[in-house]
């Protein structure tokens, strides 16, 4: 395997994604180039710790927050479902009556009809 064509897949190698096949072509081949060994992601993260140390964190951390003396109280959101100030409310209602009464008064047909569309003005010929 060439080195282009490794560092193509270095990625999923790491992941573990490759087929064992192809993950023992990778693997002899990063311990054969340099180059290829220092571009590798494993090569660029630290070890990770194993899963014992983990839950030793995690345990450590919950017996520190029940020792704490104080247990911690969300904030509750109040939605009120109706509004405690109407006015505004109140003004939107007369606005929209207001424009609702202009539209109905002035006068204008909502349809207009040519002369000779009889039928479409409801008149019979």
């Amino acid at each position: 395997m060439n080195c282009h064509a490794t560092r193509a897949v270095l990625d999923l190698h790491a992941d573990g994604r490759l087929t064992p096949g192809r993950a023992r072509a990778v693997d002899a081949h990063l311990a054969s180039c340099a180059g290829c060994r220092a571009q590798s992601p494993a090569a660029a993260q630290p070890a990770k710790g194993p899963a014992g140390d983990f839950k030793a964190r995690l345990a450590a951390s919950l017996k520190a927050e029940r020792r704490s003396p104080e247990p911690r109280r969300e904030a509750k959101a109040e939605l009120s479902l109706w509004p405690r100030d109407l006015s505004g409310v109140a003004v939107a209602a007369a606005a929209l009556a207001l424009f609702a009464v202009a539209v109905g008064w002035s006068g204008a047909p909502s349809q207009q009809f040519d002369k000779g569309d009889e039928l479409a003005a409801g008149r019979t010929p």
